[in-house]
């Protein structure tokens, strides 16, 4: 069963690097707002570009694994979280330097809240002994 065993792990990295590449693309998707505030009309692909050169980038610098595509949807999930009200509640949209500058807060709340050491560390101070 070897045959069966290499299938159903290509399968898991697979699934494993489209998972990757679909949380990134909740990450790299305010760029797409920002464009077109500038005036560049991006193609429907250009997402899929951005979250594939940043996997890349990301892949080069550590291995994949399973809490590195963990950690990308939960920047994901905040960066969608914190920027999508940031956008609505000071109106935003027509400003390029109000959409950059509220997707990097969002990114590095998104950053922050996944970072292993400062969560180590926000525990050790919260720990009550």
């Amino acid at each position: 069963m070897p045959a069966l065993d290499s299938a159903v792990r290509q399968v898991g990295d697979f699934v494993v690097v489209a998972l990757l590449l679909f949380g990134l693309t909740s990450v790299v998707a305010p760029l797409d707002l920002f464009l077109s505030s500038v005036g560049v009309e991006p193609p429907w692909f250009a997402g899929l570009v951005a979250a594939a050169l940043v996997a890349l980038a990301l892949l080069l610098a550590r291995p994949l694994r399973l809490r590195l595509v963990a950690c990308v949807w939960g920047v994901g999930l905040v960066v969608t979280a914190v920027w999508i009200p940031l956008l609505v509640f000071l109106e935003l949209q027509g400003d390029p330097v109000g959409i950059l500058v509220s997707w990097a807060a969002a990114l590095g709340v998104g950053v922050a809240l996944t970072y292993p050491p400062l969560w180590r560390a926000a525990e050790a101070r919260l720990r009550v002994e």
